[in-house]
């Protein structure tokens, strides 16, 4: 082939987009507004999504009281992981509640600077991301909505770029601890912002109490996941053990579970239902067929399969 040929089907090549190879799942890129660092599903989430074989972390935010002690956290465990390429943006510091809280794992990553947070604030690295990359981001928050609520506050042009939002959010009926709906943790810390995460126009499924507060990690669950020693595994415990106040107590994966719907939507549970939800001003989720808008709620987990297929998935080599 003549030389000046062979460059110009060289630059065809090249101009065509790269399709997926066969046998390879669809990626979903995902942006992750987090609070890790008080409770301990944080961090084990972010270890989930780092194994996924289908999720695309395109960035994390940090949430709720000293944002800039959680952004370290995640940058060490990203690090550790050799995941510098993910950025990490810290949201605007709130009171934290109660004010004497003591977050151990912050102890972990406190003298960490080999890899630091970006400079731009969280609320605006989650509406450039989101603008660059119109129809393919699914939100998903874990913590308080603090960032999420600023988005929709400041930036609600792009409510409808944004393909799915997943929340780890709200209590519709009883759970393992209260025979009756409670006002879930991160939505009574930004009542205001949940009320404009909850009504705006976007896709929404939320995860609530109803089916997290049921899937706990059992001894022998976190036995196979210590042994499989591998570096996630090794952090994950180290940060179990400092989260751990007592030698009853138990993880519960509420914000894995928000990830493992987003993950592979509907498998983990018997019920995913549309319905008509608000957020009232004391933060219960309620169920208002007249002032509610229709969300999706995941209900009934599948506690043992997806056990199972978390335990896999985190200890993969």
């Amino acid at each position: 082939m003549p030389s000046g040929l062979r460059i110009a089907f060289t630059i065809l090549l090249l101009s065509i987009p790269a399709l997926p190879v066969a046998g390879q799942p669809a990626r979903t890129r995902i942006l992750l507004d987090t609070d890790i660092g008080t409770d301990i599903d944080d961090a084990w989430a972010l270890g989930y999504v780092l194994k996924s074989p289908t999720l695309e972390l395109a960035g994390v935010t940090v949430s709720d009281g000293d944002t800039a002690a959680r952004a370290r956290l995640a940058c060490k465990l990203l690090y550790r992981l050799g995941r510098a390429d993910v950025p990490v943006a810290v949201g605007r510091p709130t009171q934290a509640i109660p004010a004497d809280r003591i977050d151990f794992q912050f102890a972990w990553a406190e003298d960490f600077r080999d890899y630091k947070p970006i400079a731009t604030p969280a609320v605006e690295f989650l509406a450039d991301t989101i603008r660059k990359n119109p129809h393919q981001i699914t939100l998903v928050a874990v913590g308080p909505l603090h960032n999420v609520g600023d988005l929709v506050r400041l930036h609600p042009d792009v409510i409808p770029l944004v393909k799915r939002v997943v929340l780890m959010s709200g209590s519709i009926g009883g759970n393992a601890s209260s025979p009756v709906a409670v006002a879930e943790w991160n939505v009574k810390l930004a009542i205001p912002e949940a009320q404009a995460v909850y009504s705006a126009a976007w896709p929404l499924t939320i995860v609530p109490l109803d089916s997290t507060s049921y899937v706990r990690l059992e001894d022998a669950e976190r036995d196979a996941l210590r042994k499989a020693g591998t570096p996630l595994t090794v952090a994950l415990e180290t940060l179990l053990r400092l989260w751990t106040d007592r030698p009853a107590s138990r993880m519960t994966l509420h914000d894995q579970l928000a990830l493992a719907e987003t993950q592979e939507p509907g498998r983990f549970f018997r019920r995913c239902e549309a319905m008509p939800v608000r957020v009232d001003r004391d933060g219960y989720t309620r169920i208002d067929r007249e002032a509610g808008r229709s969300i999706t709620v995941c209900l009934e987990p599948k506690r043992d399969e997806f056990m199972a297929h978390f335990i896999a998935q985190l200890s993969a080599k």
